[in-house]
């Protein structure tokens, strides 16, 4: 079999008054990578991320379990898996981590079918798996959804998008809250007036997400029948909903799912939004982290590939003479990954430490940029080899840990692209062409190093074929 990777997004639960009913994808993804197709029953499992070197999230593995429900429910019996699972969703937070595992282990057991269904028609599989729609639908189709589930029957409506200047301040506490403590914490009846608050509050977000009406979420987003009840079961709970809903950046709060995680729209100052939510976590006794997140709007995604390897197209052209500059090659590579380690201290001496550390483990590193400052805090990210990335991960957590910083995240939908040959420091209009060539084709760079043998830049991975294209013809004339 070829390589398959399924890219799952994860996806935020009701938005206040859309109990079990609404949900938005975000962007932030579970990657599981199936590299081979073993015996029956056996499985090889890596994972790298959230939750790894956690025996218990290996041992109740959801994406097993939920592919081996699917094949077994289409009349197959499921072949075993070498399987790596790269997990950028925090785990018990609310943002649909096991979601993505149902999602994911319904897609792979799919591909395997000689004829793969829909992904409209694997929602209700994988529906009946989660027991409700509202992570499971968004997760699979991306955007904003509304969703009815009666058991057997599934109904929804796919919304607009949320409009660019919106993006999702997430904020993620340090202590975890499963769903079923989240719905043991709920009352079995409400009163009536309660009922009709949250009814005229969810028609009012559909309504307004429908017509875009922005300005409506922080009314439509309240919500009283089960938020006042979960924000009692982590600390900071009421605190942070109250506090973020008051001040004039927010566009709407709520708890993300069933918590412990907060959602707050907002349009503008969303750094300070960000460290307003982790100083109130904070003043409660919680360490936390934030991401700041936009809409997804693809959902699951498939990707196929026969062979994971590097490009090189060679084209020896001289292009400032006087300056003796060739260009000599254009490189890609998808093998890569680029890890984050958010909110750093700006303390002389940090970086040292984290880049020592790596170096110990023989975790080589191509690009380092570090963001610009937070009032005391940094990002600092760079790119590794994707077959270092669970090392790096692991090393990078620990850090973390030591120095108090926000958290890590990592990418591994990244290609580089790159010029080689000679003399570059003397022709300033190869970085200039390279930059405008890849404008031109709407491919964005996340990073750039430059020396005088080569400039490289970090782009999307599904634009590296494009990228590549572009530059070669480019350079080539």
């Amino acid at each position: 079999m070829s390589f398959l990777r399924i890219k799952v997004p994860a996806s935020s639960a009701n938005l206040g008054s859309g109990f079990d009913t609404v949900g938005l994808a975000l962007s932030l993804y579970n990657f599981f990578d199936v590299l081979k197709i073993l015996p029956a029953g056996q499985y090889d499992l890596e994972i790298i991320g959230e939750g790894a070197g956690d025996e218990g999230v290996a041992r109740r593995n959801g994406v097993i379990a939920s592919y081996e429900k699917a094949c077994r429910s289409w009349g197959m019996e499921p072949p075993g898996l070498c399987l790596r699972t790269l997990n950028a969703i925090p785990m018990k937070r609310g943002l649909g981590s096991s979601s993505s595992a149902i999602v994911g282990g319904v897609a792979i057991a799919n591909e395997l079918r000689n004829e793969p269904f829909s992904r409209e028609e694997l929602l209700p599989l994988m529906v009946s798996m989660e027991g409700h729609p509202d992570n499971v639908v968004p997760c699979c189709l991306g955007g904003m959804v509304v969703s009815c589930w009666d058991g057997e029957n599934l109904k929804f409506v796919r919304m607009p998008p949320l409009p660019p200047d919106i993006c999702a301040v997430v904020a993620v506490p340090a202590v975890e809250l499963s769903t079923e403590e989240a719905r043991r914490a709920l009352p079995d009846q409400v009163p009536l007036k309660d009922a009709v608050y949250n009814l005229s509050r969810a028609a009012l977000l559909a309504a307004s997400w429908a017509t875009g009406n922005w300005d409506n979420l922080p009314w439509a987003m309240d919500d009283r029948l089960h938020q006042p009840f979960r924000a009692r079961l982590f600390p900071g709970g009421e605190a942070i909903l109250e506090e973020v809903r008051a001040i004039e950046q927010c566009s709407g709060v709520a708890i993300s799912g069933s918590g412990p995680s907060v959602l707050a729209f907002a349009r503008s100052e969303v750094p300070e939004m960000a460290e307003l939510m982790c100083s109130i976590f904070s003043r409660f006794g919680l360490r936390s982290r934030f991401f700041v997140l936009s809409e997804d709007a693809g959902g699951m995604t498939v990707l196929r590939e026969k062979e994971k390897k590097e490009r090189v197209i060679p084209l020896n052209i001289e292009l400032e003479s006087s300056a003796q500059c060739v260009v000599e090659e254009v490189i890609s590579d998808r093998r890569i990954a680029k890890v984050a380690v958010l909110g750093v201290p700006d303390i002389p001496g940090v970086a040292a430490r984290l880049f020592s550390a790596l170096s110990a483990e023989k975790v080589g590193v191509e690009m380092i940029v570090q963001s610009v400052m937070r009032g005391q805090t940094n990002d600092i990210a760079f790119i590794v080899k994707g077959s270092l990335l669970g090392i790096a991960m692991d090393i990078c957590r620990q850090f973390a840990l030591e120095i108090k910083a926000q958290g890590v995240t990592f990418d591994t939908e990244i290609a580089k692209v790159a010029l080689a040959g000679k003399s570059f420091g003397g022709c300033p209009s190869i970085p200039s062409r390279m930059f405008s060539v890849l404008a031109e084709e709407n491919i964005n760079i996340d990073m750039i190093a430059a020396a005088d043998t080569v400039i490289a830049c970090i782009v999307p991975a599904a634009e590296m074929e494009k990228a590549t294209a572009a530059l070669s013809a480019a350079f080539l004339s």
